[in-house]
């Protein structure tokens, strides 16, 4: 299973084994027991895993959707959130609620504007091909 999704990672990030263990600071040699089913050290695979961006869980056959392995700033923010009081996080989940929404009322009220703009442009150049005719 392991290799498997290694393949399919590697394959979706345009990536080869060799590219993999040098951007990984791992010998070349392991890779090709991995394809026999043999696991990576704990070390090379925490490696293999930050540098491809997915979980273990992921790469192990535990999970079947790559969730990305968090960003220092998400982390920062976990740990932040999870020291606060019960009502701090409901008000902050409140506020990322609305934020979420607003961005998303924000793209529909762009994407209309650009369909009225788009439909104003096609009117006017179809006055302007019909009074080109007369």
């Amino acid at each position: 299973m392991f290799y498997e999704r290694l393949d399919k990672t590697l394959k979706e990030k345009n990536l080869t084994l060799n590219k993999l263990a040098k951007g990984c600071h791992i010998a070349q040699s392991p890779t090709t027991r991995w394809k026999d089913g043999t696991l990576p050290c704990l070390d090379s695979f925490r490696k293999i895993c930050q540098y491809l961006d997915v979980s273990a869980d992921y790469l192990l056959g535990l999970e079947n959707t790559p969730l990305p392995v968090l960003t220092e700033q998400e982390k920062m923010l976990l740990e932040y959130f999870r020291k606060c009081s019960p009502q701090i996080r409901k008000s902050i989940m409140r506020q990322a609620a609305s934020g979420a929404g607003e961005s998303r009322r924000m793209e529909a009220v762009l994407q209309s504007r650009s369909a009225v703009k788009h439909s104003y442009l096609q009117r006017l150049a179809f006055k302007n091909s019909v009074s080109k005719r007369q």
